[in-house]
């Protein structure tokens, strides 16, 4: 089975404990597995090495033979697999030695995963030719990586053409986000007398589509180590 991601030396990743013998992966974001967080050091074509997998301050133990099972992000998909642990290694830190995977899970994440997070954004009506856009600051209520729920003091239309422009702190650092997105639903809420706005992206680079979901992942998983 040809692999379609490739594993990358200082990439997160996710690692939990699997039961011998079973193939059967979770697919469910934010499922019930125990998962640790952990980074790619190193690696050949038969195995690549990790950094001692962590869940706040407990190390999850495993030993030569153990199976465990992995969960990485590419692109805009959810990748798992099971592999075992091949033996451990020391290079300035103790490494776990992996198995590369022959068999995988994957999960389109782009439309699926949604969370309910608050962020200050920026949207605009698309100005008439030759004019420049005037932003407004809103409040973001959920986001996915197919669009984000607005609180707005006026609604809008269904099929509105709006820009969106926001900020996503990754770690250290935060990366710019730009959109164009159409109302798919526009709701008044009396008891506020604001308005809850549908929003899907229409049009998103292919980068900053995949770091929206990059970072609702981090939030899924409850980890500040993605770079």
């Amino acid at each position: 089975m040809a692999v379609e991601f490739e594993i990358q030396v200082n990439q997160v990743i996710w690692v939990t404990r699997a039961e011998s013998g079973t193939r059967n992966l979770s697919l469910c974001p934010g499922g019930q597995d125990n998962w640790y967080v952990s980074s790619v050091q190193d690696r050949d074509n038969k195995n690549f090495c990790i950094s001692i997998p962590t869940q706040g301050p407990n190390p999850l133990i495993l030993h030569e033979g153990d199976a465990a099972k992995v969960l990485l992000i590419s692109e805009a998909s959810r990748f798992e697999f099971k592999t075992l642990v091949m033996g451990r290694r020391y290079d300035n830190i103790p490494l776990y030695v992996l198995a590369l995977p022959t068999e995988y899970k994957r999960i389109q994440l782009r439309d699926f995963v949604r969370i309910p997070i608050v962020l200050e954004m920026y949207y605009a009506e698309l100005p008439e030719d030759g004019q420049a856009p005037v932003f407004i600051p809103c409040s973001c209520l959920d986001l996915s990586g197919g669009g984000v729920r607005l609180l707005f003091k006026k609604g809008y239309k269904t099929g509105t053409g709006l820009l969106l422009k926001f900020t996503l702190p990754f770690g250290n650092h935060v990366e710019e986000v730009e959109a164009m997105g159409k109302v798919v639903r526009s709701s008044l809420i009396k008891s506020v007398n604001l308005y809850h706005v549908g929003v899907e992206f229409v049009k998103i680079s292919r980068r900053q589509q995949d770091l929206v979901v990059r970072f609702i992942l981090t939030k899924l998983y409850g980890q500040n180590r993605l770079r």
